[in-house]
């Protein structure tokens, strides 16, 4: 028992780490996209990789960025970092109770329901709604008849919603065992 709240120690601090530095590394994206020397490491795909538009695969190095069109993509990416934030949170709070001793419980058993929750969340919503904001963000500069919004649903999608599936019914499984554990506590 005194490993797991040693360890969720540990991962509560990374994830208070994680939930300040992931906004302010996505932030940062906005003032350093013009900076040649991250356009060269994003031009060689180490930063990002390329978007897929119905023209093609576009690689955001060779992106004539306005203010308008940095808006539109950090747009984007804050809704495509949404269900991480939000999962982060929750993350932090099921350590929180491991951290307390507080192991099989019905809190713990929700909080698995919202991550499940969240990963169809995005297989179904963000995902596709940051795409189409990237998508949106890098063609605005081409010539009118030639800007696209996309929406699309493709494997990684499918990923996410098995993932989802698959903690949800890890979700139903504690809150049923935390129901039997109930009931043996109060059998004489």
């Amino acid at each position: 028992m005194q490993r797991i709240q040693k360890v969720s120690t540990y991962l509560i601090w990374v994830f208070n780490f994680l939930l300040i530095a992931y906004p302010l590394f996505i932030i940062s994206w906005w003032f350093l996209i013009d900076w040649e020397p991250f356009k060269s490491l994003v031009r060689e795909g180490h930063i990002f990789t390329p978007i897929a538009a119905p023209e093609g695969v576009v690689n955001l190095a060779n992106v004539a960025f306005t203010p308008f069109t940095k808006m539109v993509w950090l747009a984007g990416n804050f809704i495509g970092f949404a269900p991480l934030f939000l999962g982060l949170l929750i993350l932090k709070k099921l350590f929180t109770n491991y951290k307390m001793g507080i192991i099989f419980s019905l809190q713990n058993a929700e909080k698995y329901k919202y991550i499940g929750g969240l990963f169809l969340i995005n297989a179904f919503l963000t995902a596709p709604l940051s795409h189409m904001f990237d998508v949106l963000a890098v063609t605005l500069s081409n010539p009118p008849g030639h800007r696209y919004i996309t929406l699309s649903f493709g494997t990684p999608n499918i990923n996410d919603i098995f993932c989802g599936i698959l903690i949800l019914c890890i979700s139903w499984v504690m809150a049923e065992g935390y129901k039997l554990q109930e009931e043996q506590s109060l059998t004489i």
